[in-house]
């Protein structure tokens, strides 16, 4: 069944409609290389949509391991082969733009799908990015107008044979899906135990690719790996922005930030503004659209 976008606006099937507005300032964006793996998948096949204006915005807003190898990401923006036409992409479960304004500023033309009003409040307004009230299963968006189609952090929360149909039915033949995962990286002991504190959620495996509806190719792996730097009262505002958080009751909510508190400066040993590295892994899995 499709999530209609009302549905999408209560809180029980979309808890970021409920998110304090820390989001867009504490959660982490993208290294250029997932950008630059993107970009590079849709220009090896030569793809560059022609000839389709932007869609309209919305008016208020304005398979096993084997089967998906594992390849080398670009190592920067700049080794992105150019053209004369930008790319088109649609980022679907947009949140609050973290992954369109890096694409934009790549020289893509971005159409950003959301349905949080709280998370699209939050979004930059950055040349290139129109943004649009949707789902991931219905996206208003226009037939076949996109080289690619991203889920950045949001795969998870659609129908995957929906989604995908509705993924391959705006991408031009031929076009790139791209799902990405940013994650932070479980085999270290100490950030294993913090996700556990923060209740961070699934941790995506790389030997579990997606499986989109939609007839794509299978979804091939490209991980990189990199860290983010924040302070612990950082990581104490970030804890607020994970959906286990956003649900909690008060008094869990609490108990999850005294935790941390615990952890940080008892635990761990950091002072007060002290920077702290966390250890990421990204996966950004992508997949074709068959060619007509």
């Amino acid at each position: 069944m499709t999530l209609s976008n009302a549905a999408s606006a209560s809180l029980e099937a979309n808890p970021f409609v409920g998110e304090g507005g820390a989001y867009a300032s504490v959660r982490p964006a993208y290294p250029d290389e997932v950008v630059a793996a993107l970009l590079a998948s849709a220009r090896s096949r030569g793809g560059v949509t022609r000839g389709i204006e932007p869609a309209a915005g919305d008016p208020a807003d304005s398979p096993s391991v084997e089967d998906a190898p594992v390849v080398p990401a670009p190592a920067a923006l700049a080794t992105v082969p150019t053209s004369s036409a930008p790319l088109r992409v649609a980022d679907i479960g947009a949140g609050t733009g973290k992954m369109s304004e890096l694409l934009a500023r790549a020289g893509a033309v971005v159409d950003a799908v959301e349905p949080s009003d709280a998370m699209r409040a939050q979004a930059s307004s950055v040349p290139g990015v129109t943004w649009h009230g949707g789902v991931a299963e219905d996206t208003g968006l226009p037939n076949g107008a996109f080289d690619i189609v991203v889920f950045a952090q949001s795969w998870h929360w659609v129908n995957s044979e929906l989604a995908g149909r509705e993924a391959a039915r705006i991408l031009t033949p031929g076009g790139t899906l791209g799902i990405v995962w940013n994650q932070m990286d479980v085999s270290i002991p100490w950030v294993h135990r913090l996700t556990r504190i923060m209740r961070s959620g699934d941790v995506h495996r790389p030997d579990r690719p997606p499986t989109p509806g939609g007839g794509f190719t299978p979804m091939r792996l490209t991980q990189v790996t990199w860290e983010d730097i924040m302070t612990p009262e950082q990581i104490l505002t970030l804890g607020t922005t994970r959906s286990s958080f956003i649900r909690a009751s008060q008094a869990g909510r609490d108990r999850m930030q005294a935790n941390l508190r615990w952890y940080l400066y008892e635990h761990l040993g950091y002072a007060p503004g002290e920077n702290v590295a966390i250890p990421y892994t990204t996966l950004v899995w992508l997949g074709e659209c068959a060619p007509e």
